[in-house]
């Protein structure tokens, strides 16, 4: 009963959900020194058949760039990457228009001029920004670059009041609010991926510390987990690896416990570490060039199944 009540109601739930999600994936080992037009000519064959068969029954989707395709045939099967494909776009066309239009716009804004990038417009495009804002800053959320150009998402949960921030709004608009993140990356990374001919990809890094293991929201937990599992499906080939960093003891002996069973290909993409971000006050430190950012990255770096 005691490990049943742990797993269900306390941030545990949102490991195991990750860990449901991951390994419900096929995992494309992706290797970095293939370039994005290599990859490309190599499925040109399989790209042309798909975008033949989607647009001769959806017009409009003639728009998707062959990386659009290319990410969806490294993550799925020949059997099921077609199927895949048409669901996507139908809730890029459907229920996920608006975030999809609003992170459009926003990157549009965002790097108008060609010069530095501003996140200024990109929060305020945010959907329900409005009601989060209280909440969720660069202090607890935040976007920055590895070395060689991939991301990393970072998010300090442990920082949030999640249970203020959710009695302001409901779980369907807090995952809106994640997936249009997810969004806004993919968006970049297509941009990053177009201009140095490398697939760039989005670590995520999820700061435990502070977690509450009785106190927190389950509405907060399940709305992570809701914009998990829709990604995963649209957002194809874009994730990296995920790190749950700094856990409470408690939870850190659980995982001991859990961690054996878990399949070889959860855990080359699961990590559990103490270390990374731990002392950090504010994420835009790992942004600004310095000491905290250094330290970041080789910490990051060295937990990568392969280079960045």
């Amino acid at each position: 009963f005691i490990i049943s009540f742990v797993i269900h109601y306390t941030p545990l739930s949102y490991i195991m959900n990750n860990i449901l999600y991951i390994s419900l994936l096929i995992l494309p080992i992706i290797s970095n020194s293939l370039s994005v037009s290599t990859l490309i000519s190599t499925h040109t064959s399989t790209i042309s058949t798909l975008r033949s068969s989607i647009t001769s029954s959806n017009p409009n989707s003639n728009d998707y760039t062959d990386l659009f395709y290319l990410r969806h045939i490294l993550q799925f099967t020949p059997s099921s990457v077609e199927d895949n494909l048409k669901s996507t776009i139908q809730w890029r066309e459907g229920k996920g228009k608006d975030i999809v239009t609003r992170a459009r716009d926003a990157v549009e804004m965002a790097t108008k001029g060609g010069g530095k990038w501003d996140n200024e417009p990109v929060l305020s495009n945010a959907p329900h920004y409005d009601k989060i804002k209280s909440y969720i800053t660069g202090r607890e959320i935040l976007t920055t670059s590895t070395r060689g150009g991939d991301l990393v998402y970072c998010i300090r949960a442990g920082m949030i009041d999640d249970v203020g921030l959710m009695n302001a709004v409901t779980v369907e608009e807090m995952s809106d609010f994640f997936l249009y993140a997810k969004e806004v990356n993919t968006l970049v990374c297509d941009i990053r991926s177009s201009s140095s001919d490398r697939l760039c990809r989005v670590a995520l890094a999820n700061d435990l510390s502070g977690v509450s293991v009785f106190n927190s929201s389950p509405e907060f937990r399940k709305a992570l987990s809701v914009s998990s599992k829709i990604a995963a499906e649209i957002y194809p080939s874009v994730s990296r690896e995920t790190l749950l960093l700094n856990l409470p003891k408690f939870l850190s002996a659980l995982v001991k416990i859990f961690k054996p069973i878990f399949p070889k290909t959860v855990q080359r993409k699961l990590k559990f570490v103490n270390g990374p971000l731990r002392g950090v006050e504010d994420l835009k430190d790992i942004a600004r060039e310095g000491e905290e950012r250094e330290k970041f990255l080789d910490q990051i770096e060295e937990l990568m199944e392969t280079e960045f």
